[in-house]
């Protein structure tokens, strides 16, 4: 982002103006030769780039001003954010350590929740197509294919979570062994008979006697898809509760911590570009009053005669205002991986740091 060079009121004298007023003054004997304050000339060239200087700070703070509160803002969440993400990092840690293991989860969270839809969205159909085969009315029938759809998935994979969690791992293993075969070979056998019934009878109205039989092979396939949410509700969480809830913290934490992070180094980025071009302009007014006063200073010394020259001469020329700059925003540090985690290192709350340029 650049700042556009504003227009000011108190214009620089032309270079030959400069070299007739150096060499007025230096007959003059202006500043004198003991004085360590520079004449009124100078003075008035440092005055005219002093203002300028201004002006672009104060152009640079309304910029700022729109950028430096949401900067801050996302600083103090991600700071927040590795503060609790060090913390779940310790505990997990610590857990592992007195398990003697990592988590084990087979199925990835994102890889559960997909199925979990996918088994909700292919209940819907299915239920529709065996009410309708029972001539239930359709309002009716999308109501009850619905819930159903809903309802199944998430109750199924709830009991997966606390089977996984609370029932002994040789247990729950047990009950996982002998849902499976017998859930898929009933579906398997209820999805062939209404594949057959569909067939033949293309109607509810004609069901009569299969009606039994229906039912039954509603109840498997719906049985499938409690036990499928079952299952893999179970394979997504660890068989230790407190580990499994602190591994889920940590990648919940340390997804979060990315997408502050995303935002804090954009958000950084433009500060810094509004720090940057402000004192670039202000760097260059100031170069341009140090040519200027050297041009003066030079003309003032031909013009006393070989003098030596005043100390306020020798004085390095700088700008109140720059000294009195911005400091650029630094993005913080990552927390530590989990693999590289260590508790001896230090956990404290990760300052919003601020770097000076040089």
């Amino acid at each position: 982002m650049h700042l556009s060079r504003p227009s000011f009121q108190t214009p620089f004298p032309d270079d030959e103006t400069i070299r007739k007023a150096g060499h007025a003054d230096g007959l003059a004997g202006l500043p004198a030769g003991s004085s360590y304050e520079p004449g009124p000339f100078e003075r008035s060239i440092l005055a005219a780039g002093e203002s300028r200087i201004s002006e672009v700070y104060v152009q640079t703070a309304e910029k700022l001003a729109r950028f430096e509160g949401k900067t801050s803002n996302l600083a103090n969440a991600y700071s927040s954010n590795q503060y609790r993400l060090k913390e779940a990092l310790f505990r997990y840690k610590s857990r592992k350590d007195v398990l003697g293991r990592s988590a084990v989860i087979p199925v990835s969270h994102v890889t559960h929740w997909i199925i979990i839809i996918l088994m909700a969205i292919g209940e819907f159909p299915l239920n529709v197509v065996v009410f309708r085969m029972f001539g239930e009315p359709e309002l009716m029938t999308y109501v009850m294919s619905m819930t159903l759809s809903l309802t199944l998935p998430i109750i199924g994979m709830f009991l997966g979570l606390q089977v996984r969690t609370l029932v002994p791992p040789k247990i729950a293993s047990g009950i996982t062994i002998v849902l499976a075969p017998l859930t898929v070979l009933g579906a398997l056998t209820a999805l062939s008979f209404i594949r057959n019934m569909y067939v033949m009878l293309h109607a509810a109205h004609k069901l009569g006697g299969a009606a039994d039989k229906m039912v039954y092979a509603m109840f498997a396939i719906n049985l499938l898809i409690f036990v499928g949410a079952y299952m893999v509700s179970f394979f997504a969480h660890d068989q230790d509760a407190e580990l499994d809830a602190l591994h889920g913290a940590v990648l919940r934490l340390d997804k979060n911590r990315s997408r502050l992070r995303e935002k804090l180094s954009l958000s950084i980025s433009r500060t810094n570009a509004v720090i940057r071009a402000g004192r670039g302009s202000s760097e260059r007014i100031l170069s341009e009053v140090i040519s200027k006063i050297s041009l003066y200073r030079q003309a003032n010394m031909a013009s006393r005669g070989g003098a030596v020259s005043p100390p306020s001469f020798s004085k390095v020329l700088e700008s109140p205002t720059l000294k009195k700059w911005w400091p650029e925003f630094v993005l913080p540090e990552a927390a530590e991986s989990e693999t590289a985690f260590s508790p001896q290192e230090d956990s404290h709350r990760v300052k919003f740091e601020r770097r000076r340029t040089a």
